[in-house]
């Protein structure tokens, strides 16, 4: 991308993070591919603007946590997508949660990942996120 003499939000607020809560995470992967398309394909006819020194995908990838409960698109794209700012999320009884089987849906959800991944779904990342300080747990 090209050099920015005024720089985007992201490049303004250096370490700010943003939280998508309950919208699941499986349509990370096609919204990172679209968020792309505008500035690779059709820069040169779209009205100006402030160019962008990385493309929205690697901001995206960088700056974004998403959560995802019972999402099975999700549990098997993650090698496909950022999974350092995934966070496996659980709460209160409603229509979208998995209570009473979250161990049973997240031990088959999660069968197939690395050591280091379930560790960083389960429990890094949000640490990470929250600024949790777990050694006075």
């Amino acid at each position: 991308m090209a050099k920015n003499p005024d720089p985007g939000v992201f490049e303004r607020y250096f370490g700010l993070r943003i939280a998508c809560i309950e919208a699941d995470a499986g349509w990370v992967c096609h919204f990172a591919y679209r968020m792309d398309h505008a500035p690779r394909r059709h820069r040169s006819w779209l009205p100006p603007r402030q160019e962008l020194l990385r493309l929205p995908s690697e901001y995206f990838a960088e700056c974004s946590y998403t959560t995802f409960q019972n999402d099975w698109v999700a549990f098997r794209s993650v090698d496909l997508m950022n999974w350092r700012r995934f966070m496996w999320a659980n709460d209160l009884p409603h229509s979208d949660s998995t209570l009473p089987w979250s161990q049973e849906i997240l031990a088959e959800h999660a069968a197939g990942f690395r050591e280091e991944q379930r560790r960083a779904i389960l429990s890094d990342n949000v640490a990470e996120l929250y600024r949790i300080d777990r050694s006075a747990l």
